[in-house]
């Protein structure tokens, strides 16, 4: 897997480790909307066996992936991002005929 400098400078910031990635692609549900892919863990989504404290974790883990490539673009942790993420916007750069996004997401959105 693939990450970009935004995504490690956040992984690190936010203390998300690798295993806790691995476990958000396995368990998360994908969501193809604003020109990317987010894969989000519910907590309905996490199998019973996991621990709690790992279980606790993960539960709300936003993975936010370009769907071409699936290289990891950022990563945050929202509980109930799920419902913005279905509601998204869609902006698309008219130059390059509405195939691909000009931005996937505004920073302040995701603070």
């Amino acid at each position: 897997m693939k990450f970009t400098a935004h995504a490690i400078k956040r992984v690190n910031m936010r203390r998300i480790n690798k295993e806790m990635i691995d476990m958000a692609l396995k368990y998360g549900i994908r969501v193809y909307n604003a020109g990317a892919k987010f894969v989000f863990v519910r907590k309905k989504d996490i199998p019973d066996d996991l621990p709690a404290r790992i279980a606790e974790k993960i539960e709300g883990l936003v993975l936010v992936l370009n769907p071409v490539d699936n290289t990891v673009i950022t990563v945050y942790k929202n509980r109930k991002e799920l419902k913005r993420i279905k509601r998204k916007v869609k902006r698309y750069d008219k130059e390059s005929g509405g195939k691909f996004p000009r931005r996937i997401f505004k920073i302040s959105e995701l603070f």
